[in-house]
């Protein structure tokens, strides 16, 4: 009967023990994800007020809910009747894409191949690493100056190849700025992002052991496969992470296209600059349609970018 006694109460001891356990557990869960919370906070907070917040806005004003410009007219297609339907905004469309695409595959494949190149050390290897770098510091407005200064027809290489006598007058220099090719435009997209692009691969490349490549070699692979199926997959995520950030700049940057871009065509952002700027505010929610188009066709391509990048990372049995 004592021993009964003694198992009772001595169940009843681990019963409570776990029981403390268990709601000490729970606290710990809910102040982790208080912490999580409180320390995602800033960012969401931003994220919220100065891109979705904004973001819904111009929705509602493209539907027609926009009373600052005497626009009432909630819930209306027309706006996006009116840009859909112009020969203008699928023009835009095209250039926006080219204007995107192009400086991002170049400043990709450029970027990883400078990564791989100062990933070795050579003489003067920290010299040209910390010159390469120095235009992350420069505004993209800075690079433009410095593109018209020495691209111009009238501009620095002009005026050498004249004084040379390669040409007869600085007019006779090609025409880059200003141009439907938009050649000014990527000079000065390439100036800031192929260093951010091979910083972001970079930094990637760095944390790979070199063991890996010593191995592929020891075992008779070339150059080219080691870097294919060793190095490659290892900095993928370096490479989807920063060909998405210059994209998406690309896509929906507006300063530089409008800065060194031709009348027509341009962007899609510069479409919508010039229909937010007209006198007339009831054609202000067109604009506001053009910056709701913008942003979705931005989000479809860099969701199906990711998604493919996904299905490759599961091809070679990545998460």
């Amino acid at each position: 009967m004592l021993n009964s006694n003694q198992s009772s109460a001595t169940r009843n001891e681990t019963r409570r023990g776990d029981s403390v356990a268990a709601r000490w557990v729970r606290k710990q869960r809910i102040v982790r994800g208080l912490t999580i919370v409180a320390m995602l906070a800033p960012a969401v907070g931003t994220l919220l007020v100065l891109y979705v917040g904004p973001l819904l806005l111009a929705l509602l004003q493209s539907l027609g809910h926009a009373p600052l410009y005497r626009v009432t007219i909630f819930p209306s297609a027309q706006f996006y009747e009116r840009v859909l339907g112009s020969s203008r905004f699928w023009i835009s469309l095209v250039y926006t894409l080219y204007y995107a695409f192009v400086p991002t595959i170049i400043s990709t494949v450029v970027g990883v191949g400078l990564a791989l190149l100062m990933n070795r050390r050579y003489w003067g290897s920290r010299f040209f690493s910390f010159f390469f770098r120095l235009p992350l510091v420069v505004p993209y407005l800075v690079g433009a100056a410095m593109v018209v200064a020495l691209f111009a027809n009238g501009g620095l290489i002009a005026r050498i190849l004249f004084a040379l006598g390669i040409i007869e007058q600085t007019g006779d220099f090609p025409r880059i700025l200003f141009s439907a090719g938009g050649y000014g435009i990527m000079l000065v997209y390439l100036f800031k992002q192929i260093p951010f692009t091979t910083m972001v691969v970079g930094s990637v490349l760095a944390g790979v052991a070199p063991e890996y490549e010593e191995v592929a070699r020891t075992l008779g692979a070339t150059r080219w496969k080691t870097f294919r199926y060793v190095i490659l997959p290892r900095i993928m995520p370096g490479v989807v992470t920063s060909s998405i950030l210059v994209f998406a700049f690309n896509f929906q940057s507006y300063e530089i296209p409008f800065l060194l871009g031709a009348t027509f065509p341009n962007t899609l952002p510069v479409e919508a600059l010039r229909r937010f700027s007209v006198p007339d505010f009831t054609r202000r929610p067109e604009a506001m349609a053009y910056v709701v188009v913008i942003a979705v066709i931005s989000g479809v391509i860099l969701f199906l970018y990711l998604k493919g990048y996904r299905r490759y990372e599961q091809s070679r049995g990545g998460a």
